[in-house]
């Protein structure tokens, strides 16, 4: 029996095609809801072995989420590993108790549930483990997937779809003879964290896929515990990168080459119209001065193929490269209420920030709901350092080791990789959750032994709204100065505008009244 929609290749291109070295790239399947459960698990990763991994769902990767903004994601995470986990919705901008702490992780056996709407704009975001000191080892042994937040608004881009939008996990592992992974770090491993050779695509060794002479976009997160890729094609031809950690660009940039550290993600677009049928190209990543690595094993920079493209057919679809794409409204500077620095050290065998290790129970600094701040990086030691905060995005200010950004820099981030003696300065605004999170080196052996602060996003006051007909009555506490009003007409309050009336204290708060005829409204209060 034949699937209604299969389509199939000529006997000839099959043949051709089972011929070809290496293996066809392997995609996880989407994730239907329910369960998110992690267990040991045997799989075929090479053709002819059982490997040992830890699964989601029996996968590695992990399911593809997939949600639309505004959709509620609800999952529960069963943990069947034998050990600690937690998982975290690198990204995502979720709640304090179900963002993935480490301090929220549960025994082995045990499960927890996930419940909170997405409300931020399209991205690819992913997830993994976020467990006490066990992050790098469970990331490293399969507990990742991609987290695919979609918004109807980006059809009107006509970008790929489909097929033809095509996400790609890059991780670098260690093998044995009898292709097992191995996770053994040495001291200094631990120091520069843990580096492979061999080389995994959506957990496909030695990829290839097969694409028409189309338009693709190829969404590409960084996967590896500490191995940077610099991503470009094998005969130099351009790309154009349309998007960042935290989703579209304003317009597509032309690049040749685009730098990808742990955490971060590249969206961009390949056009294969430049390739006659029959012909191939490698996605590699190209050598960089990067340092690191243990004497006489995987080094920091080294050139590696990533992925092989071949060119097996005619185009379809009708896809092109937008002009412009998604436009936000930048941080500005000037709005900054305070600066903060943070200096990434190293003391001994291990990595600092502003001179101490991770401590479970302490709160290194608080920030106040709203305030636009600078967080300023300043790496004095001699490795990279992926920062990635959890429950805001960033846009990067500036880096002392060049006059302007890159464009990988640009639109929103969650994670900025600061070079070794390098100052990197970013903006920020903590205006979503309230609550105890992280910050950390997304190295992750770094991570794991204690380059990690928590910080504590302070509660807002409460706000009393009270709506008579087209009335609306909002109040609160008059001791809380400083506060401005802000309304959203979107469910998802994605976008938000000043309240331009001033409120007036009455009997110990400030209060103002609205008329509102259009409709449902939310409001919030935030600081200037």
């Amino acid at each position: 029996m034949v699937a209604a929609g299969m389509q199939f290749l000529p006997l000839t291109r099959l043949r051709a095609q089972s011929a070809r070295p290496g293996n066809p790239l392997r995609f996880p399947a989407d994730w239907a809801g329910g369960s998110l459960a992690v267990a040991r698990a045997n799989l075929t990763i090479w053709p002819g072995y059982s490997t040992a991994v830890s699964a989601i769902n029996g996968g590695v990767p992990g399911p593809t989420i997939r949600l639309r903004r505004g959709e509620e994601f609800a999952a529960r995470v069963q943990n069947n590993l034998g050990e600690p986990l937690v998982l975290h919705w690198h990204g995502v901008l979720a709640p304090e108790r179900m963002d993935g702490h480490p301090g929220d992780q549960v025994a082995a056996g045990q499960s927890y549930e996930v419940r909170f709407p997405v409300r931020q704009r399209a991205s690819t975001c992913w997830y993994h483990a976020h467990t006490d000191q066990l992050t790098a080892e469970q990331a490293y042994a399969g507990v990742a997937g991609f987290f695919i937040i979609e918004d109807p608004a980006e059809v009107a881009f006509g970008l790929p779809s489909g097929n033809h939008d095509v996400p790609l996990v890059f991780m670098d592992k260690r093998v044995n003879a009898s292709r097992q992974l191995v996770y053994a770090p040495s001291m200094m491993d631990l120091m520069s964290g843990y580096l492979g050779d061999v080389m995994l695509v959506n957990g496909t060794p030695a990829a290839w896929l097969s694409v028409d002479r189309g338009l693709y976009r190829l969404r590409l997160l960084n996967g590896s515990n500490a191995r940077i890729y610099k991503v470009a094609l094998s005969d130099g031809r351009p790309f154009h990168l349309i998007g960042t950690d935290g989703g579209l660009l304003a317009a597509p940039v032309s690049v040749t080459s685009a730098l990808l550290a742990p955490g971060q993600r590249l969206e961009v677009l390949v056009d294969f119209s430049t390739y006659a049928t029959g012909a191939s190209v490698v996605l590699k990543s190209l050598s960089f001065p990067g340092g690191g690595g243990m004497m006489g094993g995987p080094q920091q920079g080294t050139e590696m193929d990533l992925l092989r493209f071949y060119v097996d057919s005619a185009a379809t679809g009708n896809a092109s490269v937008p002009a412009t794409l998604q436009p936000f409204t930048p941080l500005n500077p000037a709005q900054a209420r305070r600066t903060r620095v943070f200096t990434l050290a190293m003391s001994g065998m291990v990595h600092t920030i502003n001179g101490q290790l991770f401590n479970m129970q302490r709160t290194d600094f608080s920030v106040p709901f709203g305030d636009v701040e600078i967080w300023e990086y300043r790496n004095t030691g001699t490795e990279p350092h992926p920062m990635h905060a959890h429950a805001a995005l960033c846009q990067v200010l500036s880096r002392s080791s060049a006059p302007s950004l890159p464009p990988e820099d640009g639109g929103w981030k969650d994670t900025v990789l600061v070079n070794p003696g390098e100052t990197v300065r970013v903006l920020t605004r903590f205006d979503t959750h309230s609550g105890v999170f992280v910050h950390h080196c997304h190295n992750l052996e770094h991570e794991d032994s204690g380059m990690m602060q928590n910080f504590e996003v302070l509660t807002p006051p409460t706000l009393t709204v009270r709506r008579d007909g087209t009335s609306v009555s909002l109040s609160w506490p008059e001791a809380e100065q400083g506060w401005r009003l802000e309304s959203s007409a979107e469910t998802s309050g994605a976008a938000w505008d000043l309240v331009a009336q001033s409120p007036t204290p009455v009997g110990g708060r400030w209060t103002l009244t609205l008329s509102e005829t259009t409709g449902r409204r939310f409001y919030r209060l935030v600081k200037p």
